[in-house]
């Protein structure tokens, strides 16, 4: 079994480092744009609410997906599914490559 994990093809050699260093940079700026949209994101739900019932079922907030609050905090959770993919092909393709 040791002596085909010692036989590795070039390509894999040669690629695996390369494909970890953009996945890095990739998750860096991903991060980066993560933190600037949670910084555009407003933050004033505490007027939508009613005081008394507790109930928050307003015109605005039953169409907040068409504001600029919707699409900001639907570009942040697709952004978040990226960096989550992301991370887990480099822990992927680094345990591959500490494997050979």
């Amino acid at each position: 079994m040791n002596t085909l994990l010692a036989v590795v093809p070039e390509w894999i050699s040669t690629s695996f480092p390369i494909l970890e260093r953009i996945c890095l940079v990739i998750l860096a700026i991903l991060a980066i744009v993560l933190i600037v949209l949670v910084f555009m994101q407003i933050t004033g739900d505490s007027e939508t609410n009613n005081v008394i019932t507790g109930n928050q079922d307003s015109y605005y907030s039953q169409n907040k997906s068409g504001s600029r609050e919707g699409r900001i905090t639907r570009l942040i959770w697709i952004v978040l599914g990226v960096v989550a993919l992301l991370s887990i092909i480099y822990f992927v393709l680094l345990k591959i490559q500490t494997l050979f």
